[in-house]
């Protein structure tokens, strides 16, 4: 009995041993640095029930913004905060926040500032808004107390949206209206780095929501979904005036190779922009017969952000596509080839594709990646080196220390019951030796046979008795109903 006793004691020292070092370090039980995790919703434009013309419908789905919900000021306005990967500042509309209201506002310049989306340098102009701060609320413990922001007029132009927006570019030279730099001023992220968690990478569930921003560390820092070992770095070459972008070492469409490899990269983007050269092509191969057969016609829309008119494709739904063309991007530093096949590149809507590929009316040479390259491939920004993560492969598939957790509970209800089997054997034959033990009898089985039968004699006799008064009274009934025939 000793000997079992000792071996169930090493098993479960054993396992407590795995759970503390392994569990901890691999499935991110652990203390972390300093970080944020914010949930945030997606802009969803009911699209399925209205009618549009085709150029309205590619205007709402081209972007599907990302936005969280946080308190400015005191008293407090609830606001929208739009996420925008390539502006470095945090702005705020007159149209939602009322500076009046707020008894924490503060006025930092009075001149109206400009500021260039292209480089993030500021300059003295007329026309954008005024540098501002205020009372910035993340939860009830965590607050900025001074939040920079620009604070824009109300927008004249009507087919513009004036959003506020939290800025996620980096920008070296001035950090002033970056939230990044906040929150680490403040301690509550550890370094300026953020990723997007989306669908089975989010940390946690939760259906009112989208998806999670993670501020301050790297998703393997929280996560075994993310491997380490496998997080490779593309870094910027400019780190004061570029925006989130990749230039690839080769892009191939079937069997060329295209010229144009840098990648712009806007999370809120629902399509992707392509360059001129890509556009031309395309003229020239894979829409060539459907514009000579009047299945696809070329259309135009005016993008809702910037004012800038796109140019848009769209195809009868009765059109029968001979190949599924495949876009292959090529990085040396990101150790991998990444694809696009056009299957995923269309969109119904009332009888007709929407090719979700659209071009710069005004010629561009780089094409910008959102929301269908993010799904796809898994990514994470630091702001501190001006470097672009991406994570190749997760360990959490088929992750062998699951596997081995599974055994070991397993095993563990497995030899319990086998050790308390063996004790209760072993009991029995110390006190019985090899005679049967007596089975205790239940007590309502223990009465004499003669106590029953009495019993039971009584209970007959009563039922024969109420049996005969019932036939009893049944036929005079009868003799009743013949008397008054009669």
């Amino acid at each position: 009995m000793k000997d079992n006793k000792t071996l169930l004691y090493i098993f479960l020292i054993s396992i407590q041993f795995l759970f503390n070092f392994q569990i901890i370090n691999s499935f991110g039980i652990k203390d972390v640095d300093p970080h944020l995790l914010i949930y945030f919703l997606q802009e969803n434009k009911k699209t399925n029930t209205e009618m549009l013309s085709e150029e309205n419908f590619m205007k709402a789905i081209m972007y599907k913004n990302i936005y969280s919900k946080f308190r400015l000021g005191v008293p407090s306005q609830n606001l929208d905060f739009y996420f925008e990967m390539n502006n470095n500042l945090s702005s705020i509309s007159e149209e939602y926040y009322f500076k009046n209201r707020s008894m924490t506002y503060k006025l930092i310049d009075s001149r109206y500032w400009n500021v260039s989306h292209e480089n993030n340098n500021f300059e003295i102009n007329d026309t954008k808004g005024y540098l501002s701060q205020d009372i910035f609320e993340l939860s009830q413990k965590k607050k900025i107390d001074n939040f920079t922001f620009l604070l824009k007029p109300k927008n004249k132009e009507e087919r513009i949206k004036n959003l506020n927006t939290i800025g996620l570019n980096y920008n070296t030279k001035n950090d002033t209206l970056s939230l990044l730099s906040k929150l680490k001023e403040n301690k509550y992220i550890h370094q300026k780095v953020f990723s997007y968690l989306f669908g089975d990478d989010a940390f946690s569930e939760n259906s009112l929501y989208d998806g999670q921003m993670l501020f301050g560390v790297f998703p393997h820092d929280i996560s075994p979904d993310f491997d380490e070992d496998e997080l490779y770095y593309y870094t910027l070459n400019n780190k004061d005036d570029e925006n989130w972008h990749i230039k690839f070492d080769s892009v191939r469409y079937k069997e060329d190779d295209l010229k144009d490899k840098i990648v712009e990269l806007d999370m809120n983007l629902n399509v992707i922009i392509g360059p001129e050269k890509f556009r031309k092509k395309l003229l020239n191969t894979f829409f060539r017969d459907f514009i000579e057969n009047k299945k696809c016609k070329e259309n135009y829309f005016i993008g809702e952000k910037d004012g800038q008119k796109y140019i848009f494709y769209t195809f009868d739904q009765d059109v029968f596509f001979k190949e599924v063309p495949i876009l292959y991007f090529y990085s040396k530093d990101l150790n991998d080839t990444f694809k696009l096949s056009f299957s995923n590149l269309f969109e119904r809507f009332q009888n007709r594709f929407y090719f979700k590929v659209i071009f710069k009316k005004k010629p561009d040479n780089k094409w910008v990646f959102g929301q269908i390259f993010f799904n796809a491939y898994k990514f994470v920004f630091d702001l501190e080196e001006g470097k672009i993560g991406y994570y190749k492969s997760y360990s959490a598939n088929n992750h062998p220390f699951i596997v081995l957790i599974c055994v070991a509970v397993f095993g563990l209800i497995f030899l319990l019951g086998y050790l308390r089997g063996l004790s209760i054997k072993k009991r029995g034959e110390e006190l019985y030796g090899n005679k049967q033990p007596q089975i205790p009898i239940r007590k309502e089985y223990t009465d004499s046979p003669s106590t029953n039968n009495k019993e039971k004699d009584k209970i007959n006799q009563k039922k024969e008795e109420n049996k005969n008064e019932k036939i009893t009274k049944e036929d005079n009934k009868v003799d009743n109903q013949k008397l008054k025939k009669e």
